[in-house]
């Protein structure tokens, strides 16, 4: 008779997990801001008032418009004054139409009557202008920007699985007599 006598391999497995590490170093970066300039234009004020037509209402002109003034007045008055003469001079004309001219031209230059107005000088105002400017202009600079990045740090340990033989097979063959 034969006696077997078997033993089954057995395997052993371990494993090791993979493990990763990543480090990011900051990067590099510098920023640099120009100034902005400033650009002004100005000219200074200036405050011009112009009371000419005040004053001429109040009598006091330039010799020239006065010597304006006073020409076309006199003009006004001498032709005022000869066509009063003229008509002086039909109505003397006139004497036979009756009446005495003399005396009554006489009572109406005496019999003249004045009016009188009170008025406030000046009417206008005086002009006035202000010149000048301020302009102001900027020139604003963009930022220069560098940024270097920096390479990852990376540490990789892959993983792995380690088989071994716990227990190898074993077959066991006897012959066993009973008889002997």
């Amino acid at each position: 008779m034969l006696q077997i006598t078997t033993t089954p391999a057995r395997l052993g497995m371990k494993t090791y997990n993979a493990h990763l590490e990543i480090q990011q170093p900051r990067g590099q970066q510098s920023i640099e801001q120009p100034r902005p300039e400033m650009k002004i234009d100005r000219e200074l004020p200036k405050v011009i008032i112009d009371q000419y037509q005040c004053f001429a209402e109040m009598g006091l002109k330039n010799p020239t418009d006065l010597a304006k003034e006073i020409s076309n007045w006199s003009r006004k008055k001498w032709l005022e004054g000869l066509a009063r003469r003229r008509e002086e001079g039909d109505r003397m004309a006139r004497i036979e139409k009756g009446g005495n001219p003399i005396p009554e031209m006489a009572r109406e230059k005496l019999n003249h009557q004045y009016q009188f107005n009170v008025d406030f000088i000046p009417k206008s105002r005086p002009k006035i202008e202000v010149t000048g400017h301020l302009n102001i202009e900027w020139d604003i600079k963009k930022p220069i920007i560098n940024y270097k990045p920096n390479k990852p740090i990376v540490d990789y340990t892959p993983g792995y699985v380690d088989i071994y033989v716990e227990q190898w097979p074993d077959i066991e063959i006897r012959y066993v007599d009973e008889r002997i």
